[in-house]
């Protein structure tokens, strides 16, 4: 499933609400710098997957993730994370990067619970034909569609019993009849 960053759904409140850290001299690998936390959510209405994928970015250079952190909601859950997500490139200090978020950032209640309000507000506007942003993030929800179909259930065909009739319509019993083949394999 392709995220969408929660900008394209509520670009004023992502201005006000995206979270940032500057660090003034190198810690550990991190070089100085302010960083800033990109939040992207899940666009399909019907996924309750509870998560966001907080996208790591220097401000020099707001288009490079060095670190794409995933963090579940459902912190009873085994994989809520944080972690850096397996699917997406990390810089060569992610991981110093992901603690660093862990300790300062995920550690702020406040903040966990403004992540939540966000991931409320994407599956809403997902949901609400009005909203500006409905007809992007439905876009994105077909094209992942198509892109990723999900497999069709088999059709089961019925089990013919011994003593059923033949469904070869010759008006035997299947088992003087199409069941001898069958067996006979």
């Amino acid at each position: 499933m392709h995220l969408i960053p929660f900008y394209i759904v509520e670009p004023e409140l992502a201005a006000d609400e995206t979270r940032g850290m500057h660090l003034f001299r190198p810690q550990d690998e991190i070089p100085p710098g302010h960083y800033g936390m990109i939040e992207f959510y899940c666009p399909d209405p019907a996924c309750e997957c509870r998560r966001v994928m907080l996208n790591v970015v220097e401000e020099a250079h707001p288009t490079r993730f060095l670190a794409s952190i995933s963090y579940g909601f459902d912190r009873d859950n085994e994989d809520a994370g944080p972690f850096l997500d397996p699917f997406n490139s990390q810089c060569s200090y992610a991981e110093q990067l992901l603690q660093l978020v862990e300790e300062v950032i995920l550690s702020d209640s406040r903040y966990v619970a403004r992540l939540e309000r966000h991931y409320a507000l994407v599956k809403q506007a997902a949901s609400d034909p009005s909203h500006p942003a409905y007809h992007e993030l439905q876009k994105v929800v077909r094209d992942d569609a198509e892109m990723f179909p999900l497999p069709q259930p088999r059709k089961s065909t019925p089990r013919i019993g011994r003593n059923d009739p033949c469904p070869c319509g010759s008006g035997k019993k299947y088992k003087q009849c199409c069941g001898k083949k069958d067996i006979g394999r």
